[in-house]
């Protein structure tokens, strides 16, 4: 989970969540705006179209969007690959340097 403000209340719920807070880099705007961008995606391409009756439900929809967008969901950055389809061949040719890619 990335956030941009640090509160103790955000990181308290995403360890209840079972998530490992980060946070973004102090005077570094460039990072905010992965952040957001991110933040955009999740929101355009799975929150709005899952049905979200009530928090539990809404919650299980959240981690099959994570899910699905770390296995499947193409990013431009990554030559068209998903995250983890990037990191497997990262580490298919030896190469190991994988911060921040995987949410």
């Amino acid at each position: 989970m990335v956030h941009a403000t640090g509160l103790m209340k955000h990181a308290q719920f995403a360890r209840m969540l079972g998530l490992e807070p980060k946070n973004t880099a102090v005077r570094s705007p460039e990072s905010n705006g992965i952040a957001e961008s991110f933040v955009k995606t999740i929101k355009r391409d799975y929150i709005s179209i899952m049905p979200k009756p009530d928090g539990l439900t809404a919650a299980k929809n959240l981690a099959e969007a994570f899910e699905h967008y770390n296995e499947w969901h193409p990013h431009s950055a990554l030559g068209y690959r998903s995250p983890r389809e990037y990191l497997r061949q990262r580490a298919s040719n030896g190469l190991s340097d994988n911060r921040c890619l995987e949410i």
